[in-house]
Protein backbone atom coordinates (compact mmCIF):
# COMPACT_ATOMS: atom_id res chain seq x y z
CA UNK A 1 0.00 0.00 0.00
CA UNK A 2 2.78 2.44 0.94
CA UNK A 3 4.63 1.58 -2.27
CA UNK A 4 1.53 2.24 -4.38
CA UNK A 5 0.98 5.60 -2.66
CA UNK A 6 4.60 6.62 -3.26
CA UNK A 7 4.34 5.75 -6.96
CA UNK A 8 1.16 7.79 -7.32
CA UNK A 9 2.78 10.77 -5.66
CA UNK A 10 5.68 10.60 -8.10
CA UNK A 11 3.36 10.42 -11.08
CA UNK A 12 1.45 13.47 -9.87
CA UNK A 13 4.69 15.33 -9.26
CA UNK A 14 6.10 14.55 -12.69
CA UNK A 15 2.84 15.35 -14.46
CA UNK A 16 2.92 18.77 -12.83
CA UNK A 17 6.45 19.70 -13.82
CA UNK A 18 7.59 17.90 -16.91
CA UNK A 19 5.52 14.99 -18.13
CA UNK A 20 5.67 11.27 -17.45
CA UNK A 21 9.16 10.67 -18.85
CA UNK A 22 10.94 13.24 -16.67
CA UNK A 23 12.26 10.96 -13.96
CA UNK A 24 13.69 8.51 -16.48
CA UNK A 25 15.44 11.37 -18.26
CA UNK A 26 16.90 12.61 -15.00
CA UNK A 27 18.15 9.12 -14.19
CA UNK A 28 19.84 8.89 -17.58
CA UNK A 29 21.50 12.26 -17.00
CA UNK A 30 22.69 11.03 -13.61
CA UNK A 31 24.55 8.17 -15.23
CA UNK A 32 26.08 10.43 -17.86
CA UNK A 33 27.08 13.07 -15.32
CA UNK A 34 28.96 10.68 -13.04
CA UNK A 35 32.15 11.02 -15.06
CA UNK A 36 35.42 9.61 -13.70
CA UNK A 37 36.95 13.10 -13.75
CA UNK A 38 34.54 14.33 -11.07
CA UNK A 39 35.06 13.70 -7.34
CA UNK A 40 32.76 10.98 -5.93
CA UNK A 41 29.19 12.20 -5.51
CA UNK A 42 29.66 15.20 -7.80
CA UNK A 43 29.14 16.10 -11.46
CA UNK A 44 32.01 16.75 -13.82
CA UNK A 45 32.57 20.19 -15.27
CA UNK A 46 32.49 18.67 -18.76
CA UNK A 47 28.99 17.27 -18.19
CA UNK A 48 27.75 20.65 -17.01
CA UNK A 49 29.25 22.50 -19.96
CA UNK A 50 27.74 20.02 -22.41
CA UNK A 51 24.23 21.14 -21.37
CA UNK A 52 24.90 24.79 -22.26
CA UNK A 53 24.95 26.59 -25.60
CA UNK A 54 28.31 27.16 -27.34
CA UNK A 55 27.88 30.90 -26.71
CA UNK A 56 28.27 30.33 -22.95
CA UNK A 57 31.47 32.03 -21.82
CA UNK A 58 33.16 30.26 -18.91
CA UNK A 59 34.82 32.69 -16.52
CA UNK A 60 36.31 30.29 -13.97
CA UNK A 61 36.26 26.58 -13.09
CA UNK A 62 36.84 26.69 -9.31
CA UNK A 63 34.26 27.93 -8.66
CA UNK A 64 32.51 27.11 -11.93
CA UNK A 65 30.98 30.26 -13.41
CA UNK A 66 29.66 31.04 -16.87
CA UNK A 67 27.20 33.26 -18.71
CA UNK A 68 26.10 34.34 -22.16
CA UNK A 69 26.48 37.90 -23.49
CA UNK A 70 23.49 40.21 -23.79
CA UNK A 71 22.66 39.40 -27.43
CA UNK A 72 22.18 35.74 -26.40
CA UNK A 73 19.51 36.89 -23.93
CA UNK A 74 16.98 38.01 -26.52
CA UNK A 75 14.18 35.87 -25.07
CA UNK A 76 11.19 36.81 -22.97
CA UNK A 77 11.87 33.67 -20.91
CA UNK A 78 15.50 32.60 -20.47
CA UNK A 79 16.10 29.11 -21.93
CA UNK A 80 17.72 26.66 -19.52
CA UNK A 81 20.78 26.24 -21.73
CA UNK A 82 21.43 29.98 -21.49
CA UNK A 83 20.91 30.33 -17.73
CA UNK A 84 24.07 31.52 -16.02
CA UNK A 85 26.12 29.17 -13.85
CA UNK A 86 27.47 30.28 -10.49
CA UNK A 87 28.78 27.60 -8.13
CA UNK A 88 30.33 28.37 -4.78
CA UNK A 89 31.52 24.78 -4.33
CA UNK A 90 31.07 21.59 -6.41
CA UNK A 91 27.90 20.32 -8.11
CA UNK A 92 26.48 17.35 -6.17
CA UNK A 93 24.75 14.26 -7.51
CA UNK A 94 21.59 13.92 -5.42
CA UNK A 95 18.99 11.15 -5.70
CA UNK A 96 15.53 12.69 -5.77
CA UNK A 97 14.07 9.50 -4.25
CA UNK A 98 16.04 9.81 -1.03
CA UNK A 99 16.40 13.59 -0.78
CA UNK A 100 14.57 15.32 2.08
CA UNK A 101 14.00 18.90 3.17
CA UNK A 102 14.09 19.58 6.92
CA UNK A 103 12.45 22.61 8.55
CA UNK A 104 13.79 23.40 12.00
CA UNK A 105 14.68 26.24 14.39
CA UNK A 106 12.07 28.66 15.76
CA UNK A 107 9.05 26.63 14.66
CA UNK A 108 6.23 24.92 16.55
CA UNK A 109 6.69 21.71 14.57
CA UNK A 110 9.91 20.46 13.00
CA UNK A 111 9.10 19.01 9.59
CA UNK A 112 10.73 16.78 7.00
CA UNK A 113 9.52 16.43 3.41
CA UNK A 114 10.55 14.55 0.32
CA UNK A 115 10.21 16.41 -2.97
CA UNK A 116 7.10 14.35 -3.64
CA UNK A 117 5.65 15.22 -0.22
CA UNK A 118 5.95 18.90 -1.05
CA UNK A 119 4.10 18.42 -4.33
CA UNK A 120 1.39 16.43 -2.58
CA UNK A 121 0.84 18.58 0.51
CA UNK A 122 1.13 22.12 -0.83
CA UNK A 123 -0.27 24.11 -3.70
CA UNK A 124 2.15 24.08 -6.64
CA UNK A 125 2.82 27.30 -8.51
CA UNK A 126 4.71 28.41 -11.62
CA UNK A 127 6.09 31.92 -11.97
CA UNK A 128 8.72 33.82 -13.88
CA UNK A 129 11.39 35.40 -11.71
CA UNK A 130 14.66 37.21 -12.19
CA UNK A 131 17.88 35.79 -10.71
CA UNK A 132 21.21 37.59 -11.00
CA UNK A 133 24.57 37.04 -9.40
CA UNK A 134 25.54 39.91 -7.09
CA UNK A 135 28.76 40.27 -9.08
CA UNK A 136 27.06 40.44 -12.47
CA UNK A 137 28.91 43.03 -14.57
CA UNK A 138 31.88 43.18 -12.19
CA UNK A 139 34.41 43.74 -15.01
CA UNK A 140 32.83 47.14 -15.62
CA UNK A 141 34.31 48.55 -12.42
CA UNK A 142 37.56 50.50 -12.39
CA UNK A 143 39.76 49.86 -10.52
CA UNK A 144 38.99 46.17 -10.91
CA UNK A 145 37.03 44.78 -7.98
CA UNK A 146 37.89 41.36 -6.58
CA UNK A 147 35.86 38.29 -7.55
CA UNK A 148 34.70 36.34 -10.59
CA UNK A 149 35.25 38.40 -13.78
CA UNK A 150 31.63 38.55 -14.88
CA UNK A 151 30.89 40.24 -18.20
CA UNK A 152 29.19 43.66 -18.02
CA UNK A 153 26.01 41.89 -19.19
CA UNK A 154 26.67 38.39 -17.81
CA UNK A 155 25.36 36.53 -14.80
CA UNK A 156 21.59 36.91 -15.02
CA UNK A 157 18.51 35.11 -16.28
CA UNK A 158 14.73 35.07 -16.03
CA UNK A 159 13.30 31.56 -16.51
CA UNK A 160 10.06 30.01 -15.30
CA UNK A 161 10.20 28.36 -11.88
CA UNK A 162 7.91 25.65 -10.52
CA UNK A 163 7.46 24.52 -6.94
CA UNK A 164 5.69 25.55 -3.75
CA UNK A 165 5.67 28.77 -1.76
CA UNK A 166 8.19 28.94 1.06
CA UNK A 167 5.55 30.81 3.05
CA UNK A 168 3.16 27.83 2.92
CA UNK A 169 5.82 25.47 4.26
CA UNK A 170 6.74 27.90 7.05
CA UNK A 171 3.09 28.26 8.04
CA UNK A 172 2.78 24.50 8.22
CA UNK A 173 5.73 24.45 10.62
CA UNK A 174 4.29 27.26 12.73
CA UNK A 175 6.78 30.13 12.86
CA UNK A 176 7.36 31.45 16.40
CA UNK A 177 6.81 35.17 17.19
CA UNK A 178 10.52 35.97 17.57
CA UNK A 179 11.43 34.58 14.13
CA UNK A 180 13.32 37.13 12.02
CA UNK A 181 15.31 35.26 9.34
CA UNK A 182 15.14 31.98 7.43
CA UNK A 183 18.43 30.31 6.51
CA UNK A 184 18.73 27.88 3.61
CA UNK A 185 21.56 25.33 3.53
CA UNK A 186 22.69 23.71 0.31
CA UNK A 187 24.20 20.28 -0.22
CA UNK A 188 27.07 21.32 -2.47
CA UNK A 189 30.34 19.79 -1.23
CA UNK A 190 33.66 21.56 -1.08
CA UNK A 191 36.82 20.43 -2.83
CA UNK A 192 38.31 20.19 0.67
CA UNK A 193 36.55 18.94 3.80
CA UNK A 194 37.12 22.22 5.64
CA UNK A 195 35.10 24.28 3.13
CA UNK A 196 32.35 26.27 4.82
CA UNK A 197 28.84 25.06 3.95
CA UNK A 198 26.82 27.35 1.74
CA UNK A 199 24.25 28.95 4.04
CA UNK A 200 22.45 32.24 3.48
CA UNK A 201 19.49 33.71 5.32
CA UNK A 202 16.75 36.09 4.21
CA UNK A 203 14.48 38.31 6.32
CA UNK A 204 11.11 36.88 7.27
CA UNK A 205 9.32 39.49 5.15
CA UNK A 206 11.03 38.13 2.03
CA UNK A 207 10.58 34.51 3.10
CA UNK A 208 6.83 35.12 3.34
CA UNK A 209 6.61 36.85 -0.05
CA UNK A 210 4.22 34.84 -2.20
CA UNK A 211 6.78 34.66 -5.02
CA UNK A 212 9.58 33.18 -2.90
CA UNK A 213 9.63 29.49 -3.78
CA UNK A 214 10.99 26.11 -2.89
CA UNK A 215 11.46 25.08 -6.51
CA UNK A 216 11.95 21.75 -8.24
CA UNK A 217 11.37 22.86 -11.84
CA UNK A 218 12.84 25.31 -14.32
CA UNK A 219 11.09 25.99 -17.62
CA UNK A 220 8.70 23.09 -17.09
CA UNK A 221 11.34 20.44 -16.45
CA UNK A 222 13.15 19.19 -13.34
CA UNK A 223 15.93 21.54 -12.27
CA UNK A 224 19.19 20.87 -14.10
CA UNK A 225 21.83 19.47 -11.77
CA UNK A 226 23.94 22.62 -11.82
CA UNK A 227 20.91 24.76 -11.02
CA UNK A 228 20.01 22.99 -7.81
CA UNK A 229 18.41 19.61 -8.57
CA UNK A 230 16.31 18.37 -6.91
CA UNK A 231 15.33 21.42 -4.74
CA UNK A 232 16.39 25.02 -4.45
CA UNK A 233 15.16 28.28 -3.06
CA UNK A 234 14.12 30.93 -5.57
CA UNK A 235 14.20 34.42 -4.07
CA UNK A 236 13.43 36.46 -7.20
CA UNK A 237 14.75 39.99 -7.56
CA UNK A 238 17.45 39.49 -4.94
CA UNK A 239 21.08 38.53 -5.42
CA UNK A 240 21.38 34.97 -6.67
CA UNK A 241 23.22 33.76 -3.56
CA UNK A 242 19.97 34.10 -1.59
CA UNK A 243 18.45 31.36 -3.76
CA UNK A 244 20.19 28.40 -2.14
CA UNK A 245 20.70 25.45 -4.51
CA UNK A 246 20.56 21.74 -3.54
CA UNK A 247 18.44 22.81 -0.59
CA UNK A 248 18.18 20.31 2.26
CA UNK A 249 17.61 22.39 5.42
CA UNK A 250 15.64 25.48 6.38
CA UNK A 251 16.38 26.98 9.80
CA UNK A 252 14.18 29.72 11.26
CA UNK A 253 16.31 32.17 13.28
CA UNK A 254 15.85 35.22 15.51
CA UNK A 255 18.60 37.13 13.65
CA UNK A 256 20.55 36.95 10.38
CA UNK A 257 22.70 33.84 10.04
CA UNK A 258 26.35 34.28 10.96
CA UNK A 259 28.74 32.66 8.48
CA UNK A 260 31.04 33.02 5.49
CA UNK A 261 28.34 33.76 2.92
CA UNK A 262 26.68 36.39 5.10
CA UNK A 263 29.57 38.07 6.90
CA UNK A 264 32.53 37.84 4.49
CA UNK A 265 30.93 37.59 1.04
CA UNK A 266 27.91 39.33 -0.46
CA UNK A 267 28.32 42.59 1.42
CA UNK A 268 28.36 46.21 0.27
CA UNK A 269 29.29 49.46 2.03
CA UNK A 270 26.46 51.20 3.82
CA UNK A 271 27.75 54.48 2.36
CA UNK A 272 29.78 55.17 -0.77
CA UNK A 273 33.53 54.60 -0.44
CA UNK A 274 36.49 55.84 -2.43
CA UNK A 275 37.38 53.44 -5.28
CA UNK A 276 40.14 51.08 -4.25
CA UNK A 277 39.32 51.13 -0.54
CA UNK A 278 38.66 48.07 1.63
CA UNK A 279 35.23 47.04 2.86
CA UNK A 280 34.21 49.21 5.83
CA UNK A 281 33.18 47.46 9.07
CA UNK A 282 29.59 48.72 8.88
CA UNK A 283 28.90 47.01 5.53
CA UNK A 284 25.47 45.44 4.96
CA UNK A 285 24.33 42.22 3.31
CA UNK A 286 23.31 42.38 -0.34
CA UNK A 287 19.59 42.01 -1.02
CA UNK A 288 17.50 43.42 -3.91
CA UNK A 289 18.98 44.40 -7.25
CA UNK A 290 18.79 48.08 -8.32
CA UNK A 291 17.03 49.01 -11.54
CA UNK A 292 18.88 47.76 -14.62
CA UNK A 293 18.49 47.22 -18.37
CA UNK A 294 20.46 45.61 -21.18
CA UNK A 295 20.18 45.75 -24.97
CA UNK A 296 19.66 42.27 -26.40
CA UNK A 297 19.29 43.15 -30.10
CA UNK A 298 21.04 44.08 -32.30
CA UNK A 299 24.25 42.28 -31.43
CA UNK A 300 27.45 44.33 -31.06
CA UNK A 301 28.97 45.40 -34.39
CA UNK A 302 26.01 44.14 -36.39
CA UNK A 303 25.83 45.51 -39.95
CA UNK A 304 22.70 47.39 -40.97
CA UNK A 305 21.57 48.92 -44.26
CA UNK A 306 21.19 52.67 -44.51
CA UNK A 307 17.55 53.69 -44.85
CA UNK A 308 16.26 50.66 -43.02
CA UNK A 309 14.73 50.95 -39.56
CA UNK A 310 16.77 49.40 -36.77
CA UNK A 311 14.72 47.67 -34.11
CA UNK A 312 16.46 48.02 -30.74
CA UNK A 313 15.24 45.51 -28.20
CA UNK A 314 16.22 44.74 -24.62
CA UNK A 315 15.18 43.71 -21.12
CA UNK A 316 14.72 45.82 -17.97
CA UNK A 317 14.17 44.77 -14.36
CA UNK A 318 14.40 45.84 -10.73
CA UNK A 319 14.73 43.80 -7.55
CA UNK A 320 11.77 45.33 -5.71
CA UNK A 321 9.03 47.45 -7.23
CA UNK A 322 8.36 47.79 -10.94
CA UNK A 323 10.07 49.20 -14.01
CA UNK A 324 8.42 52.52 -14.84
CA UNK A 325 10.04 53.34 -18.19
CA UNK A 326 13.06 52.79 -20.43
CA UNK A 327 14.77 55.29 -22.69
CA UNK A 328 17.19 54.71 -25.57
CA UNK A 329 19.83 57.09 -26.94
CA UNK A 330 21.48 56.87 -30.35
CA UNK A 331 23.76 59.92 -29.96
CA UNK A 332 25.95 59.23 -26.92
CA UNK A 333 23.33 60.42 -24.46
CA UNK A 334 22.68 63.89 -25.91
CA UNK A 335 19.05 62.98 -26.53
CA UNK A 336 16.89 60.13 -25.28
CA UNK A 337 13.72 58.60 -26.67
CA UNK A 338 11.17 56.62 -24.74
CA UNK A 339 11.01 52.92 -25.62
CA UNK A 340 7.86 50.84 -25.75
CA UNK A 341 7.64 48.70 -22.63
CA UNK A 342 5.89 45.32 -22.75
CA UNK A 343 3.93 43.89 -19.87
CA UNK A 344 5.92 41.87 -17.37
CA UNK A 345 5.57 38.12 -17.09
CA UNK A 346 5.29 38.47 -13.31
CA UNK A 347 6.12 40.73 -10.35
CA UNK A 348 9.80 39.79 -10.48
CA UNK A 349 10.17 39.14 -14.20
CA UNK A 350 12.16 41.32 -16.54
CA UNK A 351 10.29 43.37 -19.13
CA UNK A 352 10.96 43.61 -22.84
CA UNK A 353 11.44 47.07 -24.33
CA UNK A 354 11.63 48.05 -28.01
CA UNK A 355 12.65 51.20 -29.83
CA UNK A 356 12.59 51.81 -33.58
CA UNK A 357 15.49 53.91 -34.90
CA UNK A 358 15.90 55.18 -38.44
CA UNK A 359 19.53 56.23 -39.07
CA UNK A 360 20.14 59.46 -40.96
CA UNK A 361 22.87 57.89 -43.07
CA UNK A 362 25.81 55.50 -43.04
CA UNK A 363 28.20 55.40 -40.11
CA UNK A 364 28.70 53.83 -36.71
CA UNK A 365 25.79 54.21 -34.29
CA UNK A 366 25.97 53.46 -30.57
CA UNK A 367 22.76 52.69 -28.71
CA UNK A 368 22.46 53.12 -24.95
CA UNK A 369 19.60 52.20 -22.62
CA UNK A 370 18.58 53.45 -19.19
CA UNK A 371 15.63 52.48 -17.01
CA UNK A 372 13.62 54.01 -14.15
CA UNK A 373 11.70 52.21 -11.45
CA UNK A 374 8.42 53.27 -9.85
CA UNK A 375 10.28 54.79 -6.87
CA UNK A 376 12.14 57.30 -9.03
CA UNK A 377 15.48 55.48 -9.11
CA UNK A 378 17.27 55.76 -12.45
CA UNK A 379 19.90 53.53 -13.96
CA UNK A 380 23.20 55.47 -13.70
CA UNK A 381 25.76 56.23 -16.37
CA UNK A 382 28.37 54.67 -14.06
CA UNK A 383 27.73 52.38 -11.08
CA UNK A 384 29.02 53.28 -7.64
CA UNK A 385 32.26 51.39 -7.00
CA UNK A 386 32.40 48.92 -4.11
CA UNK A 387 35.18 46.55 -2.96
CA UNK A 388 33.53 43.30 -4.11
CA UNK A 389 32.15 44.64 -7.37
CA UNK A 390 28.46 44.09 -6.70
CA UNK A 391 25.34 45.63 -8.26
CA UNK A 392 26.81 46.81 -11.59
CA UNK A 393 23.90 48.52 -13.37
CA UNK A 394 25.48 51.18 -15.58
CA UNK A 395 24.11 52.06 -19.01
CA UNK A 396 24.59 49.30 -21.54
CA UNK A 397 26.12 50.32 -24.88
CA UNK A 398 25.83 48.48 -28.22
CA UNK A 399 27.39 49.80 -31.43
CA UNK A 400 26.35 48.86 -34.98
CA UNK A 401 27.66 49.76 -38.43
CA UNK A 402 25.19 51.36 -40.83
CA UNK A 403 26.35 50.71 -44.38
CA UNK A 404 25.46 52.70 -47.46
Amino acid sequence: MDQDRRALTRRDFLAGVAGASALAAVGESLAQAAAPAAPPGTISIEAIKAEKVPAMEWHSERPLTGSVPAHEHDFDVTPSDRMFVRNNLLTPLIDINSHRLSVTGLVERELSYSVFDLAKNFRTVTLQGMLECAGSGRTGYQPRASGTPWLPTGGMGCPLWGGVRLADVLRAAGVKPNAAHVAGQGGDPGAVASAAPVIRSIPMRKALDEDTLIAWAMNGKPLPFVHGYPLRLVVPGWVGSASTKWLHTLVVLDAPFKGTYMDSSYRVPRHAVEPGQKMPPDAVSTEAWPVKSIITSPAPNARMKSGATISVRGRAWVGEGTVDRVEVSADEGRTWRRAELARAGGRYAWRTFTYEHRPEGPGYVTFMARAWDDRGHVQPAQSQWNPLGYFWNAWHRVGVLVEA
